[in-house]
């Protein structure tokens, strides 16, 4: 097996990052020539920004203020035990309590919520 000199990667790593700020360089100018692109088409057509905003589907608009916010409505509880009061909304995996439960021989729905 050749063993490679400190040297020699050193090197190895300046041809690298050589390359890799040519390829940056080269996406960059791609970007702004599209963005040139599509600037001119939106200007000579009468385009604006809202109304791109108005005419998207609505997947890909931008998310509603709760979702913008991170707020995540929690989904409501439906099994509860009532020696702990913890709760469990049906989703994910099964909580310790519950499945100790069951183990003992009870059904779910001896703890779902009314």
């Amino acid at each position: 097996m050749a063993r490679t000199s400190l040297s020699q990667i050193q090197k190895q790593i300046s041809r690298l990052q050589a390359q890799a700020r040519k390829l940056e360089a080269a996406q960059s100018e791609k970007k702004k020539a599209a963005v040139a692109e599509v600037a001119a088409l939106m200007k000579k057509l009468g385009v604006s920004i809202d109304d791109l905003r108005a005419g998207a589907p609505r997947a890909a608009r931008a998310p509603s203020a709760t979702r913008a916010a991170g707020k995540r409505v929690p989904a409501p509880v439906k099994f509860r035990d009532p020696a702990s009061g913890d709760a469990w909304s049906g989703r994910g995996r099964t909580p310790r309590w519950l499945a100790a439960h069951e183990a003992q021989g009870r059904t779910r729905e001896d703890f779902r919520v009314a």
